[in-house]
C-alpha cells in the first residue's frame, strides 16, 4: 500500500521552482501561467473563474453581515455570530489573495503568501470555528 502511495505522491505535490522564494513575488504575476503551468487558451476562463469566485464570496459575506445586523437590529449581537462574521470578513482577504498567489505560484512572495493566504485562512477559519462552537454552546 505504501509503495502505491509513494508512486502517486509526487504528482500531488506542487514544489516551488526556487527553494529561496522572494520577499515580494508580484513581479512574477503572469496570466499565461497558473501554478507554474502554461494555460494557453484557458487563461481567460481561469481568470474569470477566479474573479467570479472571489466576487461571489465578497457579495455573500456582505449579505451575511447585512442579515446579521438586521436580525439583531436592536439587540446585542451574540458572541458566536460576532466570531462567525469576523471570520467571514477576514476570509475575504484570503479569497482575494488567491487571485494573485496562484498565478505566481512557482515564485510566490513570502509577503503575499503569508499576508494574503496563510494567515487570513487560518485566522478566518479559527474564528468561524470558535463562532460555531459558541453557537453550539448557546443551544446546549
Amino acid at each position: 500500500m505504501f509503495k502505491k502511495i509513494s508512486r502517486i505522491l509526487p504528482y500531488l505535490v506542487v514544489v516551488p521552482a526556487d527553494p529561496n522564494p522572494p520577499l515580494i513575488g508580484i513581479k512574477y504575476f503572469n496570466l499565461d501561467t497558473f501554478m507554474g503551468q502554461t494555460l494557453g487558451w484557458l487563461k481567460w476562463p481561469t481568470l474569470f473563474g477566479l474573479l467570479f469566485s472571489a466576487v461571489v464570496f465578497i457579495v455573500a459575506t456582505f449579505y451575511i453581515i447585512r442579515y446579521t445586523w438586521g436580525y439583531f437590529e436592536k439587540r446585542k449581537i451574540s458572541k458566536s455570530w460576532r466570531f462567525i462574521v469576523y471570520g467571514l470578513f477576514i476570509t475575504v482577504i484570503a479569497e482575494m489573495g488567491e487571485l494573485f498567489c496562484f498565478y505566481e505560484w512557482p515564485m510566490p512572495g513570502l509577503i503575499e503568501q503569508n499576508l494574503l493566504l496563510v494567515i487570513p485562512h487560518a485566522l478566518g477559519g479559527a474564528l468561524i470555528g470558535f463562532g460555531a462552537y459558541f453557537l453550539y454552546k448557546e443551544i446546549t
